[in-house]
């Protein structure tokens, strides 16, 4: 009997039975998840996907990797073929890098190394979200939005250009690619594969969201465990502070793409150190932005430091119980080699 097992066990029946007790807490949390997943995620999210999964499963994405693919090659020591899942997981929201990266690694044309270089830095929330959703809806700056995303898509490509240099220089000529399918046999497997990573990305964001409206979650954490609800719920945060929550992304995403982290052979520590990285550059990057494009201070005003309410000792203890829970789940599951 391990020890991981035994502390994993408690912290499971704990949390049952705080579900049970608070349940009318829960059921609100649940609802506002719901909600923010119907609201924003669903119909944002699924029409891209079903278009990117369709380009990544026909000749489409062949045009995109011959015409554009030197891009892998020169910046990121990249096969031709990733460009596209590179692209469109940068623009296209959280899941997406990861889902086209594990399409590219199923059908064979990149290998084990170069998925797991792939999942390091091909992680952004992509323009719909930060620009509209967090920069035009919750900060009503669309322009405040802006550089919060090319802030993240600065910092992922920084990363995927050092993480070039780990690996051997790929020939300049590799091309590599599979047949392609019909548009019809695309469009069903890709209106099915966008439909489960949804509703699997919206059951996370329910459970997070029924768990984190019983405790009085440190507004500082927040982001930090649910991204989507910590950032759009009205609470204020300096840009800088923004740009690195939206680089990290947040437990409720992690747990999304494991599965993926763990069909690739790659280890939730590895993933996880990367998205710390990613937080820090992307918060320095933002500074420097802002040096640049410079935003009126009214769009910020109340998101100074001294606006965050005080954590109490209750607080921090429920918070660092979650936070632990879930990084003693992921590592159970992430470390097991078959697929979750």
């Amino acid at each position: 009997m391990k020890i991981k097992d035994v502390l994993m066990l408690i912290i499971l029946l704990l949390s049952a039975g705080i579900l049970i007790i608070f349940s009318a807490d829960a059921k609100i949390g649940a609802s506002q998840g719901f909600a923010l997943a119907q609201n924003t995620i669903i119909p944002s999210l699924i029409p891209l996907l079903i278009i990117f999964f369709i380009i990544m499963k026909t000749g489409a994405k062949d045009v995109l990797a011959k015409a554009f693919g030197f891009i892998s090659i020169y910046i990121f020591n990249l096969p031709q073929v990733t460009l596209p899942a590179i692209f469109f997981g940068l623009t296209g929201g959280y899941p997406t890098g990861a889902l086209l990266t594990n399409e590219l690694y199923i059908k064979g044309e990149i290998d084990e190394k170069q998925a797991q270089r792939l999942m390091r830095f091909n992680f952004c929330g992509g323009c719909g979200f930060i620009i509209t959703a967090l920069g035009t809806a919750t900060l009503n700056n669309t322009k405040a939005g802006a550089i919060l995303f090319l802030s993240n898509l600065i910092s992922a490509i920084i990363i995927g250009f050092l993480l070039s240099f780990t690996d051997k220089r790929i020939n300049k000529e590799y091309y590599s690619y599979t047949d392609s399918a019909s548009f019809g046999d695309a469009l069903i497997n890709s209106t099915q594969n966008a439909v489960n990573a949804v509703l699997n990305m919206t059951a996370y964001i329910i459970l997070f969201s029924a768990v984190c409206n019983i405790f009085t979650i440190p507004q500082v954490i927040s982001p930090f465990i649910e991204i989507t609800n910590g950032l759009c719920s009205g609470s204020k945060y300096p840009l800088t502070q923004l740009g690195a929550y939206l680089s990290f992304g947040g437990l409720c995403i992690h747990c999304q793409l494991l599965p993926i982290i763990s069909n690739i052979k790659m280890k939730y520590y590895d993933f996880l150190f990367f998205r710390i990285f990613a937080g820090l550059l992307s918060y320095c990057t933002t500074k420097l932005l802002l040096i640049v494009i410079p935003i009126e201070i009214s769009v910020f005003s109340n998101a100074s430091i001294s606006t965050i309410p005080q954590i109490s000792s209750v607080n921090m203890a429920l918070s660092i119980l979650m936070i632990i829970g879930c990084f003693v789940i992921i590592a159970d599951i992430s470390s097991k080699k078959k697929l979750i």
